[in-house]
């Protein structure tokens, strides 16, 4: 299976080891089948037989040992699979499960080297900026390491820095992946979820992950939000220590829930945790439309009197006030057991055109898990399990959740195993039901009504008003004759791309072969017993009808890759 050779060349070694990785792991065979094993052919003859030989590995889950060689495979890939472990509406529920135990401890960058990239994005001025740094780091993740340091004035923060050369290994690794979703595409119809958006979707989470200036405006516009707010807060930014690979954070004096142990808090102080904690996610999803996504243990600190800190704003949601009324829309169809309003709901959410999926049997589905909650009140459903359940059931239809109601599910998900590890008593979904009575409220109260009669009624008046001007400009293209329709002729595109690829493919092989003769001319006419130029001229000939004849063996790869693609698309779309 012929292979891009600027990639072939560039990123060879990684290839080897991605490949030799997945076969210890049990792999082998989807090598082989897909014709991987051309990258780097020596890598079957080395590890063929090694997968087979690995009985401990063979004996576990595939979910398993995909999860092992993410982890052997480094940063890049065990961050692909922790982003894969919240979006569940792109890969199985047990893939999501079992990547959510990924772990991404990380070797220490020697301080050397962090140094040096605090040179390179502060020139000359780290020793104006910083008074102290210390050498040891508090954290070492995937793509970042923190440092304690104290700024010239005195005031102590945290520094969150880019590993150096991050961005060369994500890129190289990023053109790595895209390949092999493309080859799983191409080879393997019913893989349960979707490679190529799989990618893309991983793709513009690095490149939010390796942006530390999104992250600190992120934080700044959270901090801000909750200024009014005493008991939530967010770290400072301290803008003068930060760039694109670093971010300068306030150090935050308190205790990170994590390492809190069964006697560090009363009762009452747990308690006034968790409501913190529920109320600033449930602020954020439902009413600011703009959240953290990730509140997790790890990620916020409590104070002695029950106030609560986020850190690490990196990975955030924006759900946008329309999207927030059509969840309360939903809600409010499963509490009146009314299916067709639930897959409105669904479709509007998914922005998915109902006549591309079986809607009878959808509804069907859906009537089932709605059925569910006959007689439940509204003040005790679960607002982020019936979401849950809900896109889960769908997912079956080719119904995808949009990314960031994913995102939105999960910060409810995780707020609610913090309050179940901190205060089991602690009763969520109550506390939750104002938050949601309040998006009913802003979507059926005769104001909120009244205000959306009015928008449509501005709306039709506006294009009222417009329309004797657009039908005497349509007159006016009449009467001379300048009024034409556009006729779109499916796949006509294709059919002239196929036909311009065709004459290219002729068209480079008979200069290659005017080339070949020609260089076969020219070093037959050479003298033989010494260097010539017309011998030289010949030989550089053949190197480049070699390098041109690859290049259209690639194109021609290309070309039959994407038809056997269009192919299957036309299949799913049948089925």
């Amino acid at each position: 299976m012929p292979v891009q050779l600027a990639h072939q060349l560039r990123n060879l070694g990684r290839y080897r080891q991605i490949l030799s990785v997945l076969i210890k792991y049990g792999f082998a065979d989807f090598v082989r089948h897909t014709g991987l094993s051309a990258v780097v052919s020596r890598s079957l003859g080395i590890f063929g037989n090694r997968g087979r030989s690995e009985a401990e590995f063979i004996q576990q889950s595939r979910e398993t040992r995909l999860r092992l060689a993410i982890e052997e495979l480094g940063p890049t890939f065990i961050k692909l699979g922790q982003v894969l472990s919240t979006r569940r509406d792109l890969v199985p529920d047990e893939v999501a499960e079992e990547f959510a135990r990924l772990q991404s401890d990380c070797p220490v960058v020697p301080f050397d080297q962090i140094k040096a990239q605090l040179e390179r994005e502060f020139p000359g001025r780290v020793d104006e900026i910083f008074q102290s740094i210390e050498e040891m780091p508090i954290a070492a993740a995937s793509m970042a390491q923190a440092h304690r340091a104290t700024l010239a004035d005195g005031q102590k923060v945290v520094l969150k820095i880019l590993r150096p050369g991050i961005e060369d290994i994500l890129s190289s690794d990023m053109e790595i992946l895209q390949f092999i979703a493309g080859v799983v595409e191409d080879y393997f119809e019913n893989v349960g979820f979707d490679p190529i958006a799989v990618a893309e979707e991983f793709s513009r989470e690095l490149k939010r992950e390796v942006d530390l200036m999104q992250e600190g405006r992120s934080t700044d516009n959270l901090r801000a939000a909750f200024a009014d707010d005493p008991s939530i807060d967010f770290p400072k930014v301290y803008w003068q220590a930060t760039t694109k690979r670093v971010l300068c954070l306030q150090e935050i004096e308190a205790e990170l829930l994590a390492n809190i142990g069964p006697d560090t808090f009363s009762q009452e102080i747990r308690t006034k945790i968790v409501e913190n904690g529920s109320r600033a996610v449930f602020r954020m999803t439902l009413e600011m439309g703009f959240f953290h996504a990730d509140p997790h243990p790890g990620n916020i600190f409590a104070r002695p009197d029950g106030g609560i800190i986020f850190i690490d704003c990196g990975m955030v949601g924006h759900v946008d006030h329309e999207t927030r009324l059509h969840i309360a829309e939903l809600v409010y169809g499963v509490t009146r057991n009314d299916a067709d309003e639930v897959m409105n709901c669904a479709l509007a959410l998914a922005e998915m055109d109902p006549d591309k999926i079986d809607i009878r049997r959808a509804r069907s589905d859906v009537q089932q898990m709605v059925d569910q909650f006959i007689g439940v009140e509204m003040d005790r459903i679960d607002l982020g399990q019936v979401l849950d359940d809900f896109f889960q059931t769908l997912r079956r239809y080719g119904l995808q959740c949009p990314p960031d109601v994913v995102l939105l599910i999960k910060a409810m998900s995780t707020i609610e195993g913090v309050g179940a590890k901190l205060d089991p008593s602690f009763d969520m979904v109550t506390f939750a039901h104002p938050y949601i009575a309040k998006l009913l409220k802003d979507r059926y109260s005769p104001k909120a009504i009244a205000r959306r009669v009015k928008i449509a009624s501005e709306s039709y008046l506006r294009a009222a008003e417009k329309l004797p001007s657009d039908i005497t400009a349509i007159m006016r293209k009449i009467r001379r004759n300048e009024l034409k329709f556009d006729f779109e002729l499916r796949r006509i595109e294709e059919l002239i791309e196929t036909v311009e690829s065709a004459t290219d493919n002729v068209a480079h092989s008979l200069l290659i072969s005017a080339i070949v003769i020609a260089s076969a001319i020219l070093v037959h006419s050479a003298p033989s017993d010494t260097i010539s130029l017309l011998g030289t001229l010949g030989v550089i000939g053949f190197l480049t009808a070699s390098l041109m004849g690859f290049s259209l063996m690639f194109k021609s790869w290309r070309h039959r890759r994407a038809s056997r693609m269009m192919v299957k698309r036309a299949r799913k779309r049948r089925k």
